[in-house]
């Protein structure tokens, strides 16, 4: 019996995977996607043919370890191929892919004072994993049937939660709920400061169970009396130096960790055209309290602790409560109406002095995105909802936009 099943275990696993004697020539595109980090390849560029053998059992592509091939040793045919090698597309992925999405897990220590203070020794961060070997299958896969998108399958371990404090116990804070992240590569050190100080208005802030979130209220006012400096935020056609620019950086990275946690999502608003920092385009949200604004609710079962740093140039939320049986899964992006940047555009402004020419936006092209948030709460007692969340953001094209004083 032990054999039959061996048999029958090997052969099953291998049809995902069957050959079709692909055609020459792939596709010139594929995006190998995660939330936090995209990838757009070519694959017509990339070595990933050769010519190399393969085993069959009859017309179907097997593969299978030494182990397995001697309990079928003679049911099998090796015959030498030429295509989709995934070995190759495996080197790719240890090379390139998996060194920029893999981490360490961190555990985090949390503690409240007498007074309520909150503190974190640690950062809670899940640790990761690419699993190569299943995302090599999906790569090939998706060559072979002309699919455009990839999702990159992770092997997640979660940090460890030593939460000290009986208060935030009985509040339900004893493990890690969701998380969100992004990359602000190449802010300047203004934009920088304000990033950081932005987020620390939100480290340890407790969000209680059925209350609705206004990221606006907790991030109070902004000015340089609040530790803000000047640095760019879109005003209209324009992009000019007022105090607190890139704070949406922490805005968006918590929408992106309320996405994770499958909150309800009650206002939320894209940037005029699309942003370098927010990449993948389409999970941003743009605040200037009191409007726009970023508000959800918290329908978890317990309070919500939240965590807000930085490691190097990314910016992290990381939720903490008690989970339930939700399961969050977000699906894109879908690009489509890409449009050019349009010529560029100068206008005389009296303010300047002759001849001064004072820059106020730099082209980049336009384009539609759109993403779905699918929450499965896995719950027969919960009342059942719209739990599909549509996330569409259209961005302008934008020219290079100077200003010039009048001539003499």
């Amino acid at each position: 019996m032990k054999f039959l099943l061996r048999i029958v275990s090997v052969l099953i696993i291998v049809l995902f995977f069957t050959a079709d004697g692909y055609a020459e020539g792939l596709p010139n595109s594929l995006v190998l996607k995660t939330p936090f980090r995209i990838w757009t390849i070519n694959p017509n560029k990339m070595d990933f043919q050769s010519e190399y053998e393969k085993m069959y059992f009859g017309d179907f592509e097997v593969n299978t370890d030494e182990e397995d091939s001697l309990f079928i040793e003679g049911l099998l045919e090796t015959k030498p191929v030429e295509g989709i090698d995934l070995k190759k597309i495996t080197a790719y992925l240890e090379k390139v892919i998996a060194p920029e999405l893999e981490r360490e897990k961190s555990d985090v220590t949390i503690d409240m004072n007498e007074e309520g203070k909150v503190t974190f020794d640690g950062y809670g961060l899940y640790g990761r994993k690419l699993d190569i070997e299943k995302t090599a299958g999906m790569i090939k896969y998706a060559l072979e049937h002309n699919i455009e998108y990839v999702h990159l399958p992770f092997i997640r371990e979660e940090p460890i939660v030593n939460v000290l404090s009986e208060d935030l116990k009985t509040m339900g804070i004893i493990e890690l709920f969701s998380s969100g992240e992004t990359d602000f590569s190449g802010s300047p050190a203004n934009r920088i400061v304000n990033i950081n100080t932005g987020l620390s208005k939100f480290n340890g802030h407790i969000i209680k169970p059925n209350e609705e979130f206004v990221f606006g209220d907790v991030l109070g006012e902004v000015g340089p009396e609040t530790g803000y400096k000047q640095e760019l935020v879109i005003k209209g056609a324009e992009t000019i130096p007022e105090y607190g620019g890139g704070l949406c950086q922490v805005s968006t990275t918590t929408f992106r960790a309320a996405l994770d946690a499958g909150f309800p999502i009650l206002e939320r608003k894209n940037h005029s055209y699309a942003v370098s920092y927010y990449t993948p385009h389409g999970l941003d949200a743009t605040v200037y309290p009191p409007s726009p604004d970023l508000k959800f609710i918290n329908d978890s079962p317990a309070h919500i602790l939240m965590q807000s740093f930085t490691i190097g140039s990314k910016a992290y939320y990381n939720f903490y409560g008690t989970k339930d049986n939700r399961e969050s899964f977000l699906i894109g992006p879908y690009y489509s109406g890409w449009k050019a940047a349009p010529p560029a555009k100068t206008v005389v402004d009296s303010k300047l002095a002759p001849g001064e020419t004072k820059v106020v936006g730099h082209k980049v092209s336009g384009l539609d995105s759109t993403w779905y948030r699918h929450v499965v709460y896995n719950d027969e007692t919960k009342e059942e909802k719209d739990n599909i969340y549509t996330i569409y953001s259209k961005y302008q094209a934008r020219p290079d936009y100077y200003l010039v004083g009048p001539e003499e």
